[in-house]
């Protein structure tokens, strides 16, 4: 009896979520619905639990910010992590590695949660090409997305070189106001 407690126990305290299903965002639209839009420098994250959710947290630091009040850190937490022996996992949800400079379309929610816009939508690397300009990368999604209409979509990834991305966070900014 001890024993098929402790295994029912174990089963119970390590989730797989099943694989997420996210609507499509363009860029126009991560930017409208954002409640920030930062470039930040990943700190170390810690599991946390929510309810019956748990999210890693991680501190990061506003290197430059295009959206949203201003801030010297941010608490951004994603979805899955580690809290004890409660361990879960979402698919679709970014890893944001400690050290690492991205850019982060951000939103927070009524909880006061500051999460990144569209799971992995709204995470870009930062890159410099051959000729040395800085450019955003976001890597074709594995998660399933679909448009409002509910029909599948593929993911191609978005890049962009950081002067373009600056000019359309204005353009996109101006025609929300």
């Amino acid at each position: 009896m001890v024993v098929t407690r402790f295994v029912v126990m174990i089963a119970l305290l390590t989730i797989a979520l099943p694989g997420a299903t996210l609507q499509k965002l363009s860029f126009d639209e991560m930017v409208s619905h954002s409640t920030a839009i930062v470039r930040a420098k990943i700190g170390p994250g810690s599991g946390r639990q929510h309810g019956a959710l748990v999210y890693t947290h991680h501190t990061v630091t506003v290197l430059e910010s295009w959206k949203g009040s201003p801030a010297t850190s941010i608490d951004v937490v994603v979805p899955g992590g580690q809290v004890g022996r409660l361990q879960q996992s979402v698919a679709g949800a970014p890893v944001l590695t400690p050290g690492s400079e991205l850019v982060l379309f951000l939103w927070t929610s009524r909880s006061g949660l500051t999460h990144v816009i569209g799971l992995s939508q709204g995470v870009f690397q930062l890159e410099r090409n051959a000729a040395g300009a800085i450019m955003l990368n976001r890597a074709p999604l594995t998660a399933s997305l679909v448009a409002p209409n509910g029909r599948l979509l593929h993911d191609d990834g978005m890049t962009m070189p950081m002067s373009e991305f600056r000019t359309r966070v204005s353009s996109a900014l101006g025609r929300s106001r």
